[in-house]
């Protein structure tokens, strides 16, 4: 499955132990396929230095993620949602053909799909897995 995962459940993934470190893990296992743009990157850095005080760089996982993860580059071009991340989530989906977004984003998840990409939490994403 082509996942993009939005940055509250790659936060969540790097500093905490549960689902969202599961699923990342099972795609740098090449169960998935993981799908970054520099919007999402740029806010995980952001949100990880600014929030929590962690230096990127020093995480081991986010490193592997960057190296693995397939980016996909592109102009911003959505403004649906009110939060302007939230549309970089969408165009990255979009533009990277992904068949799901993997969020903890009410706004985000309140849409359900956009273009035939299904919006899952974590443990929905889970679900439709097994």
């Amino acid at each position: 499955m082509r996942l993009v995962v939005d940055t509250n459940v790659i936060i969540s993934a790097l500093l905490f132990d549960g689902l969202p470190e599961q699923l990342v893990l099972a795609a740098l296992s090449g169960r998935h396929d993981l799908i970054l743009s520099p919007y999402i990157i740029a806010e995980i850095q952001r949100v990880l230095e600014n929030k929590f005080g962690v230096q990127p760089e020093s995480l081991k996982l986010l490193q592997q993620l960057l190296g693995e993860g397939e980016v996909s580059y592109f102009e911003p071009f959505l403004h649906i949602l009110a939060d302007e991340p939230d549309n970089r989530v969408l165009e990255t989906a979009v533009k990277g053909q992904a068949d799901a977004i993997v969020t903890g984003d009410k706004p985000l998840l309140a849409q359900k799909t956009y273009e035939d990409i299904k919006i899952l939490t974590v443990k929905d994403c889970f679900k439709q897995l097994q």
